[in-house]
């Protein structure tokens, strides 16, 4: 209702007469007035919308004493309408009779309209600032959960971005900015818990010759098979990722030296059955895998050590075939004493590491 509109007042008045001589007054007064004689002109009334205040000027009988309130509301499409009982004797017991069914009011006819015209106004007024206050309160509802749902789609964003950001789009696997964070709290909890963690680096022999032999496309797909195979091989608490354009690099929690060649057994073994080419000149793929554990094959302070003994493991892999396993511990001595010299100095430089290597 607008500040200018007059309110709208609903006159009950069954078998009373009561309410003919008050309609004009409270006209007269600038409120608009709706006179129900009966059920049906009630319903009539109600369709035609809301009201500001209702006046019942019937004696409730016991069989609708409980339900007429109830009733009103529901036709004005509100809990919030007023309602004044006007009666012949407005005694205590009428009163809390009436305010238990939900009756806002209880007045004695005899009641002077000036006295009338105020409870009716202000009851209009106190209407009018809860229907205010009722209706920011669901509009700030309704915005706190287009916000919520804005944020819970923020978060999936988010979520989403952040996935992207961690993985490698190609395999699907974890890239190496998540792989430095994840193997700094894995080897401090190695460390901590004296637990070995081991680091296995995977390189696909020859795979410039498959690239360049049979396309990207097929070394894209040889990359990607390998991926499956590797998330088949692992415990969903063992970290993948791809370390390097061929190079992928597990770090398994909880694995001794001992575990490892198994592990690589099952690799090379899934492996063979991937090939690139036609079924006449197909070519079967092979790896080489070098591993270092902690602290079995060496203690280290820092997982970048312990990912340099696994690259120096997979160096010596190479130099021995190809397609095989070498651990950091079954290195040849003057292997490990060239990597131990080079962290112990920093001068030393990758190709003087591998000169001292051959």
């Amino acid at each position: 209702m607008n500040a200018s509109d007059p309110a709208k007042i609903l006159i009950i008045d069954v078998g009373c007469g009561w309410a003919k001589d008050l309609e004009p007054k409270l006209q007269s007064a600038g409120l608009q007035t709706f006179l129900a004689r009966d059920c049906t002109e009630l319903l009539i009334h109600a369709r035609q919308g809301h009201f500001d205040a209702v006046l019942v000027a019937c004696e409730l009988r016991e069989a609708n004493q409980t339900d007429l309130p109830a009733v009103i509301r529901m036709v004005n499409c509100t809990q919030h309408l007023p309602i004044i009982w006007i009666t012949k004797q407005a005694n205590s017991t009428a009163i809390a009779t009436a305010l238990e069914l939900g009756i806002n009011l209880v007045l004695d006819r005899e009641t002077p309209l000036s006295v009338l015209l105020s409870y009716i106004l202000s009851l209009v007024h106190n209407k009018k600032r809860a229907d205010e206050l009722f209706g920011a309160i669901d509009e700030l509802r309704k915005h706190l959960a287009e916000q919520a749902e804005h944020l819970n789609e923020l978060k999936d964003v988010n979520l989403q971005l952040q996935e992207l950001s961690t993985r490698d789009p190609l395999t699907k696997l974890h890239n190496a900015r998540y792989m430095h964070q994840w193997l700094a709290q894995a080897l401090a909890y190695a460390v901590r818990y004296r637990k070995p963690l081991t680091l296995m680096l995977i390189d696909i022999d020859h795979f410039k010759w498959v690239n360049d032999c049979y396309g990207h496309l097929a070394g894209d797909q040889v990359l990607k098979e390998l991926a499956v195979i590797l998330r088949n091989s692992v415990r969903d608490s063992d970290l993948i990722a791809r370390y390097g354009g061929d190079e992928f690099l597990l770090a398994l929690p909880d694995t001794p030296v001992d575990d490892v060649p198994v592990l690589a057994e099952r690799i090379l073994l899934e492996l063979r059955r991937v090939g690139v080419g036609g079924d006449e000149e197909k070519c079967v793929i092979s790896c080489s895998l070098g591993s270092a554990t902690h602290p079995d094959d060496k203690p280290v302070d820092t997982y970048e050590d312990l990912i340099m003994l696994a690259d120096q493991a997979l160096y010596a892999a190479k130099r021995a075939g190809r397609g095989q396993l070498a651990q950091w511990h079954t290195l040849p001595e003057h292997h490990r004493q060239a990597v131990d010299a080079r962290h112990a100095s920093a001068t030393v430089t990758s190709p003087e590491l591998h000169r001292q290597l051959n």
